[in-house]
């Protein structure tokens, strides 16, 4: 169990999630005032109030910082196995299952999303594709519908700069994982973080991105 990936998720979903117009990270903001309130009237002892504006001041403080954190941990490392006949290679737009992690795109709009249930496909041109379809969710109260729908990662081969293989961690325990770092069009580098359930998908996915990239992979 990762207690780390517990919290960067818990942190994720309070902040992705929303009541009315106030992000659930910052509800802890109000019991906070309302503590101070109540101890102005006389109806809590001072050190109570204190302690209560303490407690949710931390709770708001570790969400932002989770958030500067990107909500994930990359821990680089694990063997990076060799071109395997048994493994064959990807074929054109065949679909790999992925958790993803990174900036998606749909039309003119942005989204940063943690651990979405993805596709990945390498097109005939070469063109990596990550397809994200983000269901309508709730989580205690509120709902992102806003970001219903396929959003998407394109990168093609010039683009990455960068791949290393390791584990994420996100929520209770750790999952096999690949660092992208790509460089698009505007200048600006990922990263994306694609895990798996499958080493062997894992593996798969890493020789198809290795054949554009040219690099050496770090582990």
């Amino acid at each position: 169990m990762s207690l780390i990936g517990v919290v960067l998720k818990l942190s994720y979903q309070l902040t992705r999630h929303r009541l009315g117009p106030l992000r659930l990270n910052l509800v802890p903001l109000l019991f906070a005032l309302a503590a101070g309130l109540i101890w102005r009237v006389g109806r809590l002892a001072g050190e109570q109030a204190a302690l209560i504006i303490i407690l949710c001041l931390i709770l708001v403080l570790v969400t932002l910082l989770a958030k500067r954190q990107g909500f994930i941990v990359f821990r680089k490392g694990g063997r990076v196995l060799s071109p395997s006949p048994d493994h064959p290679e990807l074929a054109p737009d065949e679909k790999v299952a992925v958790r993803a992690t990174g900036l998606f795109e749909v039309r003119d709009r942005q989204r940063y999303f943690v651990e979405a249930t993805a596709d990945l496909a390498t097109m005939e041109t070469r063109e990596h594709i990550v397809m994200a379809r983000m269901l309508d969710s709730r989580f205690l109260v509120g709902s992102p519908k806003a970001d219903v729908g396929w959003w998407y990662i394109f990168f093609g081969p010039h683009m990455i700069r960068e791949i290393e293989v390791g584990e994420v961690r996100f929520g209770l325990r750790a999952r096999l994982a690949i660092k992208l770092g790509y460089k698009a069009e505007e200048g600006k580098v990922g990263p994306v973080y694609l895990s798996f359930d499958d080493p062997i998908h894992m593996q798969q996915v890493l020789e198809d991105l290795r054949r554009d990239a040219n690099l050496e992979i770090g582990n």
